[in-house]
């Protein structure tokens, strides 16, 4: 009786920890999975990251001495110089600490090689100390207890998508893509905003100059990367059914059963009763909105991926039903992205515009976080991007006068990772409208007749020289025609759908806009 006692309890004892081993599955696989990642940390670095490792193994020690450096990093971040929480190392190297050793001194006598610091700044100019915010008030430059907490330091990579992360203690280990952290971590990174002097750019930009104790000299990349210029509060756009000016209204009615273009009326004020009349500067063509499309969590991949190596399906906790897991942005803060307008002039040169915008995860997708715990920290994980948002913007582009540029420009947006620049030729056919001429009655040149008038319209071959950044994600171009409708209906009283340009990865809306 006593042995099958004894059996039985043994029995019961396997079970529980065969059912307990079940239950824990997935927690298991997540432990193994980044103990295992930690001897493939060497493998994530080329030549330039591995420049940031050193560099950010001598920050992490730094940041272990010094509650000052804490503090000055802290604060720093909080001044948000470029619209997000970046601190400029070079704009703070000099900076006083305890003792009077500046941050220089302090990183230089944790790396101890003069030689090695002076290649690190050398090949990496704008390298920038990023404090995340991030999720459910875990961390955030605002909540960062300088007094208690010293922050891990997780190096951002172009060579792969995870990220490998720098302890307290030295050791070192691989975060995966798909996580974002739950506790204090600092990131060092590029800072895509500014641009060096040396930079072949530099002379181009009309923007804000930076420098520091050591006369290295930055510009903003553009304006709206500047907090001084508070272009936040200037880009944003009201939704109300009320807000399209009278003058578009006015264009849409009176061509909605009458033959013509909107814009004749809005830039010349030719009517289906008013066949001519001169060009006004009273608006310009301006981007309002835009949208990702498609599968939601591969929006948020196509615009997150560093790499732009294809990415394997990743199931979370073993569950091959559950949706894929996106590709975490926390190391890089705000989105930041390019659009590029390419405007034929009718000497057969063209120009090319540059904008720029910023937008953050929530401006972009709605989310959720699913919180999951690993064998030494807290961290968060995208269980799934529900949808994608509309970003209301007010991007001034330029007044479209016919009798200067063709009747179509085209729009290319990308999400900007490197600043560094290659020049390209784009040559396209394009239209002119040919029916311009003086008038007696307005003394200046004026349009003659809607559309392209009695005149055939021209038709030619014009190049423009366009800039590609190699590395960016490319999201691909838009062609916008001066015929095409603003206003394309109304699906109520006093309610206007407006037209949206799409590329298949995004769309667009370009509208003129009342300037004076």
């Amino acid at each position: 009786m006593k042995n099958n006692l004894k059996k039985l309890s043994v029995l019961a004892i396997m079970s529980f920890a065969f059912l307990t081993s079940c239950d824990s599955q997935g927690d298991a696989a997540e432990v193994s999975s980044v103990e295992n990642s930690k001897k493939n940390v060497d493998e994530l670095y080329d030549s330039n990251s591995t420049l940031k490792r050193q560099f950010g193994k001598a920050l992490m020690m730094s940041l272990n001495e010094s509650k000052a450096l804490r503090d000055l990093i802290k604060n720093k971040s909080l001044e948000m110089f470029d619209n997000d929480y970046d601190v400029l190392y070079q704009m703070i190297k000099d900076e006083k600490l305890e003792n009077n050793v500046t941050v220089r001194e302090s990183i230089l006598k944790n790396i101890g090689d003069e030689n090695l610091l002076n290649l690190i700044e050398l090949n990496n100019p704008t390298l920038t100390i990023f404090v995340p915010e991030l999720p459910e008030n875990t961390f955030s430059a605002k909540l960062w207890n300088t007094e208690t907490e010293v922050p891990k330091v997780a190096i951002q990579l172009f060579t792969s998508n995870d990220v490998p992360i720098i302890n307290q203690d030295g050791t070192e280990e691989i975060f995966g893509a798909r996580y974002t952290p739950g506790f204090p971590i600092i990131v060092i990174k590029e800072n895509e905003r500014v641009v060096v002097a040396r930079n072949k750019e530099y002379s181009k930009l009309t923007t804000r100059v930076l420098r520091n104790d050591s006369s290295v000299e930055f510009k903003f990349l553009d304006e709206c990367f500047d907090s001084s210029k508070n272009n936040k509060e200037e880009t944003s756009r009201p939704t109300t059914p009320g807000t399209l000016d009278s003058k578009i209204v006015d264009a849409y009615n009176m061509y909605e059963s009458a033959d013509g273009w909107q814009r004749d009326y809005i830039y010349y004020g030719i009517s289906p009763t008013t066949t001519k009349g001169p060009f006004k500067y009273d608006f310009q063509e301006t981007v309002k909105s835009f949208t990702l499309l498609g599968d939601p969590t591969a929006a948020f991949n196509s615009i997150s991926d560093q790499t732009g190596d294809p990415r394997l399906p990743v199931w979370v906790m073993g569950n091959k039903d559950a949706p894929l897991t996106p590709i975490s942005h926390w190391t890089g803060g705000n989105f930041e992205f390019k659009i590029r307008i390419l405007v034929n002039g009718k000497n057969g040169v063209g120009s090319e515009i540059i904008k720029y915008f910023t937008a953050t995860v929530d401006d972009l997708f709605d989310y959720s976080y699913v919180r999951g715990v690993s064998w030494n920290y807290r961290y968060h994980y995208d269980r799934k991007i529900s949808s994608v948002k509309t970003v209301n913007l007010n991007i001034p582009i330029f007044n479209w006068d016919l009798d200067q540029y063709a009747s179509t420009i085209k729009i290319d947006i990308e999400e900007v990772d490197l600043t560094e620049t290659t020049v390209l030729t784009d040559t396209r056919t394009v239209e002119f409208a040919t029916n311009f001429g003086i008038d007696a009655g307005f003394g200046t040149i004026t349009k003659l007749g809607l559309k392209y008038g009695a005149s055939l319209k021209q038709t030619t071959t014009s190049t423009v020289q366009r800039t590609f950044t190699q590395g960016n994600d490319l999201l691909g171009d838009v062609i916008v025609n001066f015929a095409d409708k603003i206003i394309i209906a109304q699906p109520s009283l006093g309610t206007y759908q407006t037209r949206e340009y799409s590329s298949g990865l995004y769309s667009v809306s370009i509208e003129p806009t009342r300037v004076q």
